[in-house]
């Protein structure tokens, strides 16, 4: 439908509006519609739906539903307004009073709200990227979207965020590759939205995706997110675990949690967005439940496979806010010196901790075979087969498998300065067979380069006869690939 509408200029008391898009830079699509949702909590919605509108085989849009308390009309000009201040209450998941704007021109040209409160006519209103001017959508039109939109639950009040002209979405008209596109997509925001929010998905709070066909006018089943407990693990992998302690800063103490988990458990729970769980080792923020930092160890110590089963869980109260800053996308935070110093002497006893659970773990076989450890790039169950098959050497750093962009004529490349093996991701679809975003692909294949180079990485520099022994490899390699494509053509 095309909207009546006001145009207000809103640059002279606001801030620059390109400030937002820059805010908002490096948001993803499941924190842009985290973000989003973080405001639909704090209207106190029971029920969020994340809904993407399809025209024909393309993705066009997408909309974020709530029953939440909805906005009148002086309150949507304070949400819309570029630079406004919000007071934020204790328990509000909110924090910088820019994200809807923020989340939502990281994605799209044009943001869109749509809100109905009790006792209020239903609004509208519309900003564009880049353009400081705020449009007011005529009242008649944002009833008729109201009564269009049929989202499954009560809906006599709420609100409606819509993002049109998205740059983010794939643009193919290939209809597989759409397909393809958009269940990576769902999978990648209930899997985000899970572990986010694990703790506020109780069962007083509903939050599912469906995809509406704008042609056919409706919507498809709901597909309910459900929550993924980072610390859900039937049984300890240590004894004396979970373990609360105490952590001192200068005005104050808080408590931390800190867990280990089973060495190798299978569990979607550790192995989250479906990566190797030891991926996940490290720090979990959160702040009025909600989860903003999903593992990692903030400059504390350098991630190891040693360390995988680690995890801490690290509630924010008044007296930590003082020492962190939560970045612009709610998906980390900054430790100042004070903090970082004590949770380091906090945890080291857990670091060690994990490191014995990881060995104890491992096949007491003898293993007179040594190679270097792999710690990332491959399926859980190929780097613990490789703990199992080889005695890795102390003192030296795994080693890391990895795609990237490289000339043409490289296959791969041996990274001694980062410890990455890199593998020619020109190639990755050819030898796939399919577009891929998993990290673990193409296991056999990584596997096999993998004991092919890994002994280089022990030495400081290549020798010239490494080189020249790679140079003969990349030959082959690419001579291959070449002849895999003309068979592959053939075929067809």
């Amino acid at each position: 439908m095309t909207e009546s509408m006001r145009v207000v200029d809103i640059r002279a008391s606001a801030a620059d509006p390109s400030l937002t898009r820059a805010i908002g830079l490096h948001h993803t699509l499941p924190t842009a519609i985290a973000d989003l949702v973080d405001n639909s909590l704090d209207a106190g919605a029971k029920h969020v739906l994340i809904r993407f509108v399809r025209e024909g085989t393309r993705i066009v849009g997408l909309r974020i539903i709530d029953d939440g308390k909805g906005m009148s009309s002086d309150t949507m000009d304070a949400a819309m307004a570029y630079g406004s201040a919000r007071r934020y209450e204790a328990g509000d998941l909110g924090h910088f009073g820019v994200g809807m704007k923020a989340a939502s021109l990281s994605q799209a040209n044009t943001l869109v709200v749509w809100s109905r409160a009790d006792g209020h006519p239903a609004q509208g209103r519309m900003i564009q990227a880049g353009v400081g001017t705020e449009a007011t959508l005529d009242s008649d039109d944002a009833q008729s979207i109201f009564d269009a939109t049929k989202p499954r639950f009560p809906f006599n009040r709420g609100t409606i965020v819509e993002w049109r002209g998205i740059t983010t979405f794939l643009m193919s008209a290939n209809e597989d590759e759409q397909v393809s596109w958009l269940e990576t997509a769902i999978d990648d925001v209930r899997s985000h939205l899970g572990v986010v929010f694990h703790r506020i998905l109780d069962g007083t709070k509903r939050m599912t995706v469906d995809v509406f066909d704008a042609g056919l006018g409706r919507a498809g089943p709901p597909r309910t997110i459900v929550p993924i407990d980072p610390f859900e693990y039937p049984t300890t992998g240590a004894d004396g675990y979970p373990r609360v302690s105490a952590l001192d800063v200068s005005d104050g103490k808080a408590a931390l949690t800190a867990h280990i988990w089973p060495a190798r458990s299978g569990l979607p729970q550790y192995r989250l967005f479906g990566a190797p769980g030891r991926d996940r080792q490290g720090l979990y923020f959160y702040r009025n439940d909600r989860l903003l930092q999903v593992g990692g160890w903030n400059g504390l110590w350098h991630p190891r496979p040693d360390y995988g089963p680690a995890r801490i869980a690290i509630d924010l109260d008044e007296a930590l806010m003082t020492h962190v800053r939560i970045n612009p996308e709610k998906s980390g935070v900054t430790l100042n010196a004070t903090v970082a110093a004590a949770l380091q002497a906090a945890l080291t006893q857990v670091v060690s901790d994990a490191v014995a659970t990881t060995k104890a773990a491992r096949t007491r076989t003898p293993k007179p075979i040594s190679a270097l450890e792999p710690s990332s790039g491959l399926p859980e169950d190929v780097l613990d087969a490789f703990g199992d098959a080889f005695d890795f050497p102390d003192g030296q750093e795994p080693v890391a498998i990895q795609w990237r962009v490289l000339v043409r004529d490289r296959f791969f490349e041996v990274d001694l300065k980062n410890r990455t093996l890199w593998i020619n991701a020109r190639f990755r679809t050819d030898l796939l067979g399919r577009r891929s975003r998993d990290n673990t692909d193409a296991p056999v294949l990584k596997a096999l380069l993998y004991l092919l180079v890994q002994e280089m990485f022990t030495a400081q520099r290549l020798s010239a006869k490494q080189v020249e022994q790679m140079q003969a490899w990349q030959d082959v390699l690419i001579s291959s690939l070449t002849s895999h494509r003309e068979q592959l053509g053939a075929a067809k």
